[in-house]
């Protein structure tokens, strides 16, 4: 079995579900990127306790874990978007069981997109099952995550135990910014998780798709 560790930031951010609806971005990658750190900085100016917002109690412990990892440059991947890990679960083998371990603020198995969007950061999890219907997938999500899909609830494993990721293996791990929904002044804590990976420093910062 191939097994992949999936990681969205977002899920690290000290915020509930209502504080994310009332003071971060709306929209997602339909935002174009050049205009993202003006509308960031208008939603601090209307939202000043947006500042205030650090990360979880878990992200130390989880930093460690990813420093243990030693895995090489070759299996992990790092992006700004999530929808780049669709270039890499295409890339393993039909043949082979994948495993998903996607720890995420959001299940990322909706199923809107717009044009020839069809896969994007918020369906790629989608994406992935209608191709590819054997795949097991285990959702490391928040308490007050959702959990509802046009079909009802998400048809997968889903756990707020973030504990249970560090008694796994793991083949490749992909860890993504996801900008829309990550404040910038968080971003430093972003690279330590970044760094926990290539266990580089002080070399430049991997940069994604």
């Amino acid at each position: 079995m191939i097994s992949v560790l999936s990681i969205d930031f977002d899920y690290f951010i000290d915020a509930s579900a209502a504080e994310r609806d009332q003071y971060f971005l709306t929209g997602g990658e339909d935002i174009p990127r050049e205009q993202l750190d003006s509308m960031w900085t208008e939603r601090y100016a209307a939202y000043p306790q947006i500042a205030r917002i650090g990360v979880i109690a878990e992200f130390d412990p989880f930093k460690w874990f990813l420093e243990s990892l030693n895995l090489d440059a070759a299996s992990v991947f790092v992006s700004e978007t999530h929808r780049a890990i669709k270039q890499l679960i295409d890339s393993l083998p039909q043949g082979e069981q994948l495993m998903i371990v996607n720890v995420d603020f959001h299940h990322d198995f909706y199923h809107y997109f717009s044009g020839d969007d069809y896969c994007n950061c918020g369906n790629w999890l989608r994406r992935v099952l209608e191709e590819r219907p054997t795949v097991q997938v285990r959702w490391i999500r928040r308490a007050d995550s959702q959990l509802a899909t046009l079909e009802g609830d998400v048809p997968f494993a889903h756990t707020t135990d973030l504990a249970s990721v560090f008694r796994e293996h793991f083949d490749y791990v992909f860890l993504c910014r996801s900008p829309e929904w990550s404040p910038p002044h968080l971003s430093s804590r972003y690279e330590e998780l970044v760094w926990a990976l290539f266990e580089a420093r002080p070399a430049p910062l991997p940069r994604g798709a």
